[in-house]
């Protein structure tokens, strides 16, 4: 990481993995400062003490950051998909509004146009089809995609789970090393003093 992590956590990404830690897996027009923001609550929160917790911590932040772009692409395909269901029903119920000549373009400007959108609704309301409609048949078609969609964030959260289960089971198993270090230093002082 180039920036110290939160205060709160045992410090900051051990020297020997920060070159590690540099890219993240970031794609499209994600930020890294929104990343690097989750991962240092994922850090403040786990409170990582050594390399291998620190890893863990990166592998269960990366997993988040997957399920998280996972739903911002459902969201985009919702809008592609009510985008093509807006065609559809122009191209065959519409009359009377000037519109672009292309598919392309009316789905474009529906999709970034505000004032485009509002009398096209209103008259595809008027004909029968209503925002309820319009989202139906979107599910509709992206269903195929959501269901793809659904089983990788199943299949992230499954793997963020498995993560969480080996913090904890490395973070117990490091709290017994230590409590046996102490048994065994307070044992030799015990013998010391006899």
């Amino acid at each position: 990481m180039d920036r110290a992590l939160v205060t709160g956590t045992k410090g900051t990404v051990p020297p020997g993995l920060v070159s590690l830690f540099k890219d993240p897996p970031l794609v499209g027009d994600e930020k890294r400062e929104d990343y690097d923001n989750l991962f240092s609550a994922v850090a403040a929160a786990i409170k990582p003490n050594d390399a291998i917790v620190w890893l863990l911590a990166r592998d269960f932040t990366d997993l988040t950051w997957d399920i998280r772009r996972e739903k911002n692409f459902k969201v985009r395909i919702i809008k592609l998909a009510q985008s093509e269901v807006i065609c559809r029903l122009i191209i065959y119920n519409i009359g009377g509004l000037d519109l672009p000549s292309s598919r392309e373009q009316i789905a474009e400007m529906w999709a970034a146009n505000a004032e485009f959108r509002l009398p096209i609704e209103n008259s595809l309301a008027k004909n029968g089809y209503d925002a309820s409609y319009i989202m139906t048949q979107a599910l509709k078609l992206a269903a195929s995609q959501f269901e793809a969609i659904d089983r990788r964030i199943g299949t992230f959260e499954q793997r963020r789970r498995s993560v969480m289960r080996d913090i904890e089971q490395y973070s117990e198993a490091s709290a017994r090393r230590l409590a046996a270090s102490a048994d065994v230093i307070e044992g030799q002082f015990t013998e010391a003093a006899e």
